[in-house]
């Protein structure tokens, strides 16, 4: 094999080629979307005018700074960097595991570009990708400090992890982690000393943290986040349960919004971890356990702590996308090399049906046969030509503004049209562009009785389209406006 080809290398390698794929096979997405408006606005206007539209907008600022170095559109930038640091998320996953047991490398290799619910996403343009980067650097530099402990080793995990909440906030409960590892795994005589060196700048700023969260001076978004916290917060949504039950089960709102809540987590990642459950089962069932976790004990961590952060995420939402739950899917990977080495070792004829259905894994969560959403493409170019984006004009559909340039334009939720019957009467609106499902059979006799005359339809083969209409009284308003200039 040549010197070259580690499970390192393939690793990155790889990466970037599912990205590519991924890429040449997919389309925007909606967050993606955002983020490359925020960056466009970054370059025209500096860092306040991404600000405008973003709050934590420092992902955009990235793309905008290597828009302007490589001289590419946002949009491909963001893809660029992207696909960086996800390639860079696993090799660093694997150069961690290859440390800590070199016999699983080429294992944990194989699951890390494989897992459906961490690669599915490659399409997509995210924060995560930039968060579980500096994450993953962070690990290894912690890794790496451990076998020597000294203080600018720890500085520099912890600066790693500081670097990861610029892009997720919720980066910085793995400080949690970190300690955590320590406080078990290091030598007795040195735990005190190790504790303060990798925990005690996360203290202070933890400290720091909640002292200015307490004055109200804390920067919105993290406010927000710490605001999940609040008992009260989650009392006043077991109240409103509590009047939605029978008598008898009333007083048990809060049990049955904290399990029914929590219970998402486990069934968002068994649903996307596909047949990998087969080598987590074998890891569970195997005599390695024990020592397979003191080995990746930073990643076991990493995996409580993380499921900490999502149930407070959960029973304060009561809902939880599925890549959100990705980053469990990182922390398990080292794990579910051990399984797939157990099953391959066990069962030597299976090792290349492994490998097989593995590669063909990777293909399915990148490559999509079905028809690319190209209405929101011609919607936008239809758009660009023909319209001037005003506030009178109502739109339900980020996407198709995305395409027309809209830089600034912030959309409605789909769906939310039939609220707005009255205002639509009322002339508040010239133009109005909106997103149907195809399961809305009943759009167009709402839009007759609402008076809206449809100018043009851009169809999904799927029968989802996005429509645009005008009001009747846009339509008589400039029928009289010409036939008073004719009358002139």
């Amino acid at each position: 094999m040549s010197r070259w080809l580690t499970p390192v290398s393939a690793a990155f390698v790889g990466s970037l080629l599912l990205s590519l794929a991924a890429r040449l096979s997919g389309s925007i997405n909606r967050d993606g979307m955002l983020y490359v408006n925020a960056a466009q606005l970054f370059i025209d206007g500096g860092f306040s005018a991404a600000r405008e539209i973003f709050a934590w907008p420092f992902l955009p600022v990235l793309i905008g700074i290597l828009a302007k170095i490589t001289g590419l559109g946002p949009e491909n930038a963001g893809y660029l960097l992207n696909a960086l640091f996800m390639a860079g998320t696993c090799a660093l996953l694997v150069a961690c595991s290859r440390r800590e047991h070199p016999e699983t490398a080429w294992m944990v290799c194989l699951a890390t570009l494989a897992i459906p619910g961490l690669n599915e996403y490659r399409n997509e343009l995210l924060r995560e990708y930039g968060c579980w980067f500096f994450i993953m650097l962070a690990f290894w530099l912690a890794i790496r400090w451990s076998e020597r402990p000294r203080w600018p080793g720890a500085l520099a995990a912890q600066a790693s992890l500081v670097v990861a909440a610029l892009f997720r906030p919720e980066a910085l409960a793995l400080f949690a982690a970190l300690i955590g590892w320590q406080a078990f795994a290091a030598p007795r005589g040195e735990r005190v000393k190790r504790l303060a060196m990798i925990g005690g700048p996360a203290l202070a700023g933890v400290a720091t943290l909640l002292a200015l969260h307490v004055a109200g001076k804390l920067d919105g978004r993290l406010a927000g986040d710490l605001g999940r916290l609040s008992p009260a917060r989650f009392n006043l949504k077991a109240q409103a349960i509590a009047a939605t039950l029978p008598d008898f089960a009333q007083e048990h709102a809060r049990t049955i919004l904290f399990f029914g809540s929590l219970a998402i987590i486990p069934v968002k990642f068994f649903a996307k971890i596909g047949i990998f459950v087969v080598p987590l089962l074998a890891f569970l069932a195997g005599r390695q356990v024990r020592e397979a976790l003191a080995r990746h004990a930073l990643f076991a961590w990493g995996f409580g702590t993380y499921l900490l952060v999502l149930a407070v995420f959960v029973t304060d939402q009561q809902f939880l996308a599925g890549r959100y739950v990705a980053f469990l899917y990182l922390m398990s990977a080292p794990f579910l090399g051990w399984g797939l080495l157990q099953l391959v070792q066990h069962f030597p004829r299976w090792r290349l049906p492994v490998i097989t259905v593995a590669i063909a894994l990777m293909l399915a969560n990148v490559i999509s046969l079905g028809p690319g959403k190209t209405h929101f493409v011609d919607a936008g170019k239809w758009l660009a030509a023909n319209v001037t984006d005003s506030p009178r004009v109502y739109s339900e559909s980020g996407r198709a503004a995305y395409y027309a340039g809209w830089l600034r334009h912030r959309a409605r939720q789909p769906g939310e049209h039939a609220q707005h019957t009255e205002a639509i009467a009322r002339g508040d609106y010239d133009l109005l562009i909106l997103e149907v499902s195809r399961k809305d059979a009943d759009f167009d006799r709402w839009a007759e009785s609402a008076g809206l005359r449809v100018v043009q339809r851009f169809v999904h083969p799927n029968r989802d389209a996005v429509i645009v209409a005008v009001p009747a009284t846009a339509d008589q308003s400039r029928s009289t406006s010409s036939s008073t200039e004719r009358k002139r």
